[in-house]
């Protein structure tokens, strides 16, 4: 039996709420059909305080960013204007995790935030279609692929909607078998 493992979802302004849900339920399904906690999820804000995501759904993050331990994958949740999203305080959180073995994450337009932290330099990676034009331009040293989602050694990208639940359930087949994730 393996042990649970634990996801911490950074969501920043405008996140894309599809991307974000369908990648919890995906967890959350694992969780239901196997009868115990294979993943548990965490909710962190850039600044601790609630989000408003792209459809105007307010999310209250479940702890804060800086007092959240044990993770072992950080997903970044993007949407609207990530693109400009580059608190310098959330990048070097996201690096020091990264520097200590944490995977890196992203949805929708948030391979963006990993990019400024210098944390997809030299991978394959996946963005929503609306951002790759403007990530290649920004950073070249991303393999952009046009994918669904992407896995590229410790790094998890999608482009955002329903494909943040089929990067889910595969992580779920590779944790726990296809079974389960055909019953999620």
């Amino acid at each position: 039996m393996s042990a649970t493992k634990t996801l911490g979802f950074l969501l920043t302004p405008q996140c894309a709420m599809m991307a974000f849900t369908s990648a919890i339920e995906a967890l959350r399904g694992a969780n239901r059909h196997s009868g115990r906690e294979l993943y548990h999820w965490v909710v962190l804000s850039s600044d601790d305080q609630p989000v408003v995501t792209s459809n105007g759904i307010v999310v209250m993050p479940s702890c804060r960013m800086n007092e959240v331990s044990g993770l072992d994958y950080i997903f970044v949740c993007g949407g609207i204007r990530t693109d400009q999203f580059k608190d310098p305080h959330v990048l070097a959180w996201l690096r020091h995790h990264a520097q200590h073995g944490v995977a890196m994450g992203a949805l929708s337009t948030g391979p963006f935030v990993l990019a400024a932290a210098g944390l997809l330099n030299g991978y394959r990676a996946t963005i929503h279609w609306e951002g790759a034009v403007s990530m290649q331009e920004q950073y070249p040293e991303v393999e952009l692929t046009g994918a669904i989602f992407e896995i590229d050694r410790n790094r998890y990208t999608c482009a955002g909607g329903t494909t943040a639940m089929d990067l889910m359930l595969t992580l779920i087949v590779r944790d726990h078998g296809s079974r389960l994730a055909t019953e999620v």
